[in-house]
């Protein structure tokens, strides 16, 4: 490896494993400081952080593990105090952690709409701010990776709207994050992956919508991507939205745009729209991309 990373510090939250974990093995193949941020346990007992770390080390990396639910705002700033602690620095946050709860909205309950709300955007922002304001003070600039998903801009999905509507949120929170950051050179960008991992098990090849099949699921085949974003040569990208998946990448265009655009001079009546919509065939739209 090139060492594109070497003494840059990094948090991966939800990185004991699926994309988290290959996200944290390729930046510390890379010669980034890991934290390596997961709260679960394996069949065995043993922290799923501590596994990724001890894998990490093994192969001459540097790592630590933190334990703690992003779930707060006191959680995330313990979470990148992680990194100041052991490295002196934060330089780049991959927000991968997340958790999901397939039912219906007409069944669900507030505590299952909550947890995947907290967790998703409420782990996004708490994780975000914190290591927004270290690398404010570092005045270095950093990057901030989010992770979103074609999910959030479903068609029809009958396992419900709160994880749609979470990773929708984080499209919103990246664009914001990232305008009000790049004063300081700090770059906030979101990544829409697709892989199979204990959380989706073999999701989908189809790409939906526009999107091609893709020949590779594997959750390492996502990791070069945040690899990139961490480096200093994409120190000028910010505010974008990646589609990743095996081989494939595509830059997506911002969730809100003008499909058509109708005017007429003064104010509609219920009418005129009534005679004018059902005729822009908006009932063929397959997919948001």
């Amino acid at each position: 490896m090139s060492q594109r990373l070497k003494g840059k510090a990094a948090v991966v939250t939800g990185g004991g494993g699926g994309i988290g974990r290959s996200v944290c093995l390729a930046l510390a193949a890379e010669g980034a400081m890991v934290v390596v941020n997961d709260f679960g346990t394996g069949p065995d007992g043993t922290k799923s952080a501590d596994k990724v770390v001890d894998e990490i080390k093994k192969a001459k990396g540097i790592a630590v593990a933190n334990y703690d639910s992003v779930a707060t705002v006191v959680n995330g700033e313990i979470i990148i105090n992680t990194a100041i602690n052991n490295f002196g620095r934060i330089d780049i946050l991959a927000n991968c952690a997340g958790n999901f709860h397939p039912v219906a909205t007409v069944d669900m309950t507030q505590e299952v709409w909550d947890s995947v709300i907290t967790v998703h955007l409420g782990g996004h922002f708490a994780c975000s701010r914190a290591a927004a304001r270290a690398m404010i003070q570092q005045k270095s600039g950093g990057s901030i990776i989010n992770v979103s998903s074609l999910a959030g801009f479903p068609r029809y999905d009958p396992r419900g709207a709160a994880y749609p509507t979470a990773k929708a949120g984080i499209v919103g929170f990246t664009l914001a994050l990232a305008y009000e950051l790049k004063q300081y050179g700090i770059r906030v960008n979101v990544i829409f992956p697709r892989a199979s991992t204990n959380l989706f098990p073999g999701t989908m090849s189809g790409g939906g919508g526009s999107m091609p099949t893709t020949a590779s699921l594997k959750p390492d085949d996502i990791a070069p991507m945040f690899v990139y974003l961490g480096t200093d040569a994409a120190k000028d990208v910010t505010s974008q939205l990646f589609y990743t998946a095996g081989g494939d990448f595509s830059v997506l265009v911002r969730p809100v745009k003008h499909r058509l655009f109708v005017r007429k001079m003064g104010e509609w009546t219920v009418d005129e729209l009534s005679a004018v919509i059902p005729g822009l065939g908006l009932e063929e739209r397959d997919s948001y991309f």
